[in-house]
Order: C-alpha cells, then structure tokens, then sequence
C-alpha cells in the first residue's frame, strides 16, 4: 500500500497534515525534522541537503510522493523534482493560488529570512500583479516547538516583528510558515481587516481516497520523540517515533 510523506523542519506542517486527512482518507507518514530545526535561519545548501535526503528516505521506502509542508523547504521543489521520481508538491503555489483567487493587489508576507529570500512568493505573486511586504518573522518558530506561544517574550517578538504591518496597507496577510496558525490569534491583532491567509494543502481533492478505511499516521522525528510530542500537543494525541536521518 502506498503512502504520502510529509516533510517539515518541526510539528508546524501538522496543520498541512490536519488539511489533508479532512479532506480523505490517505495514508500518510509524517517526518519533522527536528535535528535541524528551525530551517529558515541555515545556510541554503544545507536546508537543500536536508530536504533531499529526507525526499531520497521516502522515495526508497515507496512513496507516492512527498509533500514540502515547509514553506522554507519549498522553494527548493523544483530542484527537487529534477531529481527523484515521486512526484513532489510545494505549500508555496497554492498558497499564491489562494491569494490570486481573492482578488487581491497588496500583500504582507510573514515568512523566515530564508523564505523570503529565494523570492518564489514575491516572484509568483508580482507575475500576477500582485505588490508584495516582507516581514522576517523567523524569530517565531522557537516559540511554537517550545510550546511558548503565550509567554511575555513571544508577544515581544510578535510585536518588534510587527509593529510597521497595520502601515503596510496589505489587502491580504500570508502566513508564509506552516508554524505560524498556531500564533495566528497573536499575529491577527496586527492585521486590522487585511485577510489571513494561511498555507494551503497542496493534495487536491482528487487525491482523496473513495471510501478507504481512515489510517492512523506515522509520525516520526529526527529528534527527540518525547520532546516532538510536546511540541505537538495542539494537535492531539500524538506518538512521535525517533527515527535516524
């Protein structure tokens, strides 16, 4: 039986995997990358090492294909593709797909440095006609793997990083980072009436199984498991598994 892999720097591509297991019934293995996490303050290439010999795992143990939950790990899927068979989607085009969908001409994106930097968001949305405002926000990661989203220093961080959003005029806001909906309550009082969006589920409703069985994911970690499950807690009860990658 064939399965999806989800690859992302920690448990933020947990609101991907929530998307796509309502959407059907998939068998799914998810992979955070906690050794190496956060990804958008490392250096390029060893964010493309990372990503590759995760998508190398999964194609070796017969994937149907992976999907980049990482907004960070994203930009480097068209490299990706080059090299492995399976196919491989990106959390960057639907999400742009969303905001091109709405209408929109001005946006603020909150992303990583690294995010923000390889420029897939601003390239696809300029193409479209679509202004882009970058906010580094890398800074928020930390707090959502600590499970310190409510603490004093993580508002201080909000609030340095996002002081100069209600000025940016921006008809819609991404959420360029899967870890960021778990402080969208936070970010949202920055937002005024600017829309937030957050990042899509690249799987299709075509992907959906007909009436398969629901299957339990496989949740596994290049870090601490017990560390991983309480980093993970929002999203239920999880067993992540330690796995040497």
């Amino acid at each position: 039986m064939g399965f999806y892999g989800i690859i992302d720097s920690g448990v933020g591509g947990l609101t991907i995997l929530r998307q796509i297991t309502q959407s059907g019934n998939l068998n799914l293995t998810y992979i955070a990358d906690h050794a190496f996490c956060p990804y958008g303050l490392k250096p390029n290439k060893i964010i493309f090492q990372r990503v590759s010999k995760l998508v190398n795992y999964l194609q070796l143990h017969g994937a149907d294909g992976a999907v980049l939950a990482c907004n960070t790990a994203s930009v480097y899927a068209p490299l990706l593709k080059e090299i492995y068979r399976i196919p491989i989607y990106d959390v960057i085009t639907p999400t742009c797909k969303a905001v091109l969908d709405g209408n929109v001409r001005r946006v603020a994106l909150l992303a990583t440095k690294s995010t923000i930097s390889n420029g897939m968001y601003k390239q696809i949305l300029q193409q479209n006609g679509v202004q882009v405002v970058n906010f580094d926000c890398s800074a928020f990661v930390p707090f959502v793997e600590q499970c310190s989203t409510d603490s004093v220093q993580c508002f201080q961080t909000i609030d340095s990083a996002l002081s100069a959003l209600p000025q940016a005029n921006a008809d819609a806001v991404i959420l360029g980072c899967t870890h960021f909906p778990l402080l969208r309550r936070q970010i949202a009082y920055y937002c005024g009436d600017s829309k937030i969006v957050e990042c899509r589920c690249p799987l299709s409703a075509s992907f959906a199984a007909e009436d398969k069985p629901a299957v339990q994911p496989v949740l596994l970690t290049t870090g601490d498991a017990n560390l991983a499950n309480a980093a993970a807690s929002w999203y239920g009860n999880v067993s992540f598994k330690h796995i040497d990658l």
